[in-house]
């Protein structure tokens, strides 16, 4: 969900951040509505097949991340516009929760509570953009290491990594969970996934030279990861040992098969010939906005009292359900951040371009330096 800096930027990966939020509201509509599997109905295959959605809009989002920033520039700027939004939503959904959801506002008369609201980011309010940041913040020593790496070592790196949070993850995770091995966790991945990015703008994965192979990949890996929801349920029923498994099991966004389909479909958005369209990326700009939106305090007030996906999904059209819900937040996460991009224009991008900013921004510099030369 990176800000787009370069407004000339082709639209077709501008695009895919769009398809990529969408992905991840259905699977937050599903994922997050308490559905009960009590029986593999139709209703429980449709919920389950969203669960794959979710991680599959979150990879993709990080591999544009890497694919963009290998050869891009950090920015100070940028990172406190990053922290800034999140804080905002975080405060802004914070306080609409407790209106929305009849709450007393007894928790912010301690100290602790309030003065906590504003580092959403130190505390993980919203985990991907916790994770997102930190990634951006490390990025300039990824590129040191990528820019240093011949194509066969960085190759031997990947292979490397894969095996470790996606191979063995994927093939023991049926005893534990694929994100509960090896010292996995978001930010490792990330990590694996900037690489994989950049990997792909340096050099380009040959299998997937010709959009037609894409395609064809694309369909093939849905297909079995659709066909394993039937398979795992099966296992889950018959062979009690394996009764906590989940039924939609590659739905975690390292398992082998998730991670080859969000390269499949990259490919394809990178390969489809689309100019510079001034609407989509404006839209595309909204995206992280639009995920804190829905994804923050107000997620059970939106997703279980305002749609009742709980009921709809139960109901004879939860399809439709999933739909009109997403579009319904998306199209509102987008007002609602255009607005605060407009305000935005006038107060931190002020601050920003101000001569304070640039002496407090050289008073860091200085007493990092020094800091260095210490150490």
């Amino acid at each position: 969900m990176e800000k787009c800096e370069n407004k000339k930027r082709k639209s077709n990966i501008e695009l895919l951040r769009i398809v990529s939020i969408l992905m991840i509201i259905s699977f937050h509509y599903a994922f997050k509505s308490g559905y009960t599997v009590n029986s593999l109905n139709y209703n429980t295959i449709v919920v389950k097949s969203f669960y794959f959605l979710g991680e599959l809009g979150v990879n993709l989002f990080v591999l544009i991340t890497g694919y963009f920033m290998v050869n891009g520039k950090f920015s100070s700027k940028k990172l406190i516009k990053l922290i800034l939004e999140v804080n905002f939503y975080y405060i802004f959904t914070f306080i609409l929760s407790y209106f929305f959801e009849h709450k007393s506002f007894e928790t912010l008369k301690s100290f602790k509570n309030t003065f906590l609201i504003f580092f959403g980011v130190i505390f993980s309010r919203y985990w991907f953009a916790t994770a997102y940041i930190l990634l951006y913040m490390i990025s300039p020593y990824l590129n040191i290491i990528i820019n240093n790496l011949k194509q066969d070592d960085y190759k031997k790196m990947l292979i490397l990594f894969l095996i470790l949070w996606s191979v063995i993850p994927t093939i023991f995770g049926v005893f534990s969970d694929p994100e509960n091995l090896l010292f996995y966790n978001r930010l490792i991945w990330f990590v694996v996934l900037y690489f994989i990015g950049a990997y792909i703008k340096l050099y380009q994965i040959k299998i997937f030279d010709k959009i037609s192979k894409s395609v064809l990949i694309t369909v093939i890996t849905a297909l079995i990861m659709f066909a394993s929801i039937f398979a795992f349920y099966k296992i889950k029923t018959t062979f009690r040992t394996f009764a906590d498994i989940e039924i939609s099991y590659f739905w975690p966004p390292n398992t082998i098969f998730m991670i080859i389909l969000s390269i499949a479909i990259f490919e394809i958005f990178l390969k489809i010939k689309l100019e510079y369209n001034k609407f989509i990326n404006l839209i595309a700009s909204t995206t992280l906005g639009i995920y804190m939106l829905h994804d923050g305090p107000l997620r059970v007030y939106i997703i279980s009292i305002l749609f009742k996906a709980n009921e709809k999904l139960n109901g004879s059209h939860p399809i439709t359900s999933i739909f009109i819900s997403t579009i319904i937040i998306f199209a509102v996460g987008i007002i609602i951040d255009l607005i605060r991009q407009f305000i935005e224009k006038f107060t931190v991008n002020k601050f920003l371009e101000s001569k304070c900013f640039e002496k407090i921004k050289k008073c860091s510099n200085n007493a990092i330096n020094n800091i260095s030369k210490i150490i």
